[in-house]
């Protein structure tokens, strides 16, 4: 895969999974053995549950994770106690979990292992920071997750891979469609350094930005109902901050307004969009832009046509039409040449 060195230049990398079953372990599991053979000193955590036998939503068998000697790797006590290769603790985290305090250890053998690490994305930043200043890590692995029921994005790593298959819909025009648009929102640009600055510790209430870049709070807060959507898109101006989520009803409120062409909206990551892509894709073509305070480089996406219910998808067919989409490459990562 020709994008592990960059993976090993920006440091730390986020595999995620547009649903379940669309290969996001085996993509991790090919970049852990890539970056082994590379004799690269590998640390990995996730932030669900990552290594089961079987799927406890789907029932189906899932790939289990390998993971090399020397590899460091953080994971709940209750997981690091069934495992059964050799492996030295480095470190006791003291705040727990449902599954007991985090550990962090290094494998001194080959072995299986159960991953379930950090579930908050503080806690997350914290481990992706920190790691490589306490152990000799080349690169921080996370098995990330993009469901919106997640408490920790994946973000906070500083380069990402998009998994995405037939498990996610088994139409190939359809699959491309709901993948750009995830892509679509992973590349929304960087904001400026100086309203980043002013805006990155604000998590609640909508803010208001003039031109100039002055922060003024209306009062209102994040979750906005339909007569609050109303009242704003009247008088917001034209920069607007949403930390919290970003709603269908804003954004097509923001849209309908006569200065639509003009409005700058910025938001904490694209996790937080929660508006359906037409809404999303209107709002652009009136000439609005959003911004990200925080965003993470998309190295490449990976796609698995087969799907757990047994239909395949051709995979020569969906890696040229996913191609013609994006701007990042795109592998079948079971036909990928090293």
């Amino acid at each position: 895969m020709p994008f592990v060195d960059q993976i090993i230049l920006y440091g730390s990398l986020s595999v995620v999974g547009l649903g379940k079953n669309t290969g996001k372990t085996e993509c991790l599991r090919y970049v852990l053995g890539r970056l082994s053979e590379m004799k690269k000193v590998v640390a990995v955590t996730s932030i669900g549950i990552d290594g089961e036998r079987v799927d406890q939503v789907t029932s189906t068998p899932k790939p289990e994770i390998y993971l090399e000697k020397g590899t460091y790797f953080t994971t709940a006590a209750s997981f690091y106690l069934k495992k059964r290769f050799r492996a030295e603790i480095c470190q006791v985290d003291e705040g727990g979990t449902v599954f007991g305090k985090m550990i962090t250890a290094r494998a001194l053998e080959r072995g299986k292992m159960i991953l379930a690490g950090p579930s908050d994305t503080d806690v997350l930043q914290q481990w992706v920071r920190q790691t490589p200043q306490r152990f000799p890590v080349d690169v921080c692995l996370v098995d990330g997750a993009i469901s919106r029921l997640s408490p920790a994005s994946p973000v906070v790593t500083r380069s990402m891979i998009l998994a995405t298959g037939a498990a996610y819909s088994a139409n190939i025009r359809t699959l491309v469609e709901r993948t750009r648009y995830v892509y679509d929102t992973v590349s929304l640009p960087l904001a400026e350094e100086g309203v980043r600055k002013k805006l990155e510790h604000i998590t609640q209430g909508i803010r208001l930005i003039s031109e100039t870049g002055e922060i003024t709070d209306p009062g209102v807060g994040s979750a906005l109902v339909p007569d609050q959507v109303r009242d704003l898109t009247g008088t917001c101006g034209n920069g607007l901050y949403v930390p919290g989520v970003l709603s269908n009803a804003l954004l097509k409120g923001l849209s309908e307004r006569k200065e639509a062409g003009e409005t700058r909206l910025y938001i904490r990551d694209f996790t937080r969009i929660f508006a359906e892509p037409g809404v999303f894709y209107s709002f652009l073509r009136k000439g609005g832009r959003i911004f990200q305070l925080f965003a993470t480089r998309l190295l490449a996406i990976c796609v698995n046509p087969v799907s757990p219910e047994g239909y395949r998808l051709n995979s020569a067919e969906l890696v040229l039409a996913m191609q013609h989409a994006v701007e990042v490459p795109v592998y079948d990562i079971k036909r990928i040449e090293k």
